[in-house]
């Protein structure tokens, strides 16, 4: 099996004449440019390479030697076929990496057209509308609240020192007061002192 490389992907909808042998086990959907008679498997530039240092003695046909794929593998075009029949009869779209021919396609997308799924479509994109607006005006809803809750906060804060101001001017009064009964009377218990 091919590894590494940005070419690779897990699942792929492109449809390939045809796909590694090798590649495929692991689920994986790479084009085949090589072919083994031997071994009877199909196999793309990276797997060639790990089947050659295996199967020296492998005749391996590339991409310019067509001609000899051809009709080299009937168990492998069988299985391809019945693969590619039960996909299209169990799930009656063309999602499957396995379909060899697109000539299906309108068949399918004919009979989709009937379908409630397809007449609910509408309704249900005019809904996920709805939603997107209904969130767009909570986020703008909450963007508001945010700006409340900083005047709030600022106003509170203006508050505090404003309070904070009258309490160190009373606090201030307070003091000038009491040294100034305190000093009214420790000079009254002195001059009745004196007398």
């Amino acid at each position: 099996m091919a590894t590494g490389g940005a070419s690779l992907r897990k699942v792929s909808d492109l449809v390939h004449d045809y796909s590694c042998s090798k590649c495929e086990e692991f689920d994986l959907n790479i084009e085949a440019n090589h072919f083994c008679p031997e071994c009877e498997h199909y196999l793309c530039d990276k797997c060639v390479k790990l089947h050659n240092g295996f199967h020296r003695k492998h005749t391996v046909y590339g991409r310019g030697d067509i001609e000899k794929w051809e009709g080299l593998t009937l168990t492998y075009v069988t299985n391809m076929a019945t693969s590619w029949r039960s996909t299209v009869m169990t799930t009656r779209n063309c999602a499957a990496t396995q379909c060899i021919s697109i000539s299906h396609l309108p068949d399918l997308a004919r009979d989709f057209l009937k379908t409630e799924e397809f007449k609910r479509l509408p309704a249900t994109v005019y809904q996920m509308m709805s939603r997107l607006v209904d969130l767009k005006n909570s986020m703008k809803d909450q963007a508001s609240l945010r700006i409340t809750y900083m005047n709030i906060m600022a106003e509170i804060k203006a508050l505090r020192k404003e309070i904070n101001n009258i309490l160190d001017q009373l606090e201030k009064k307070t003091v000038e007061l009491l040294n100034s009964m305190i000093m009214d009377l420790d000079a009254s218990v002195k001059v009745d002192m004196e007398e």
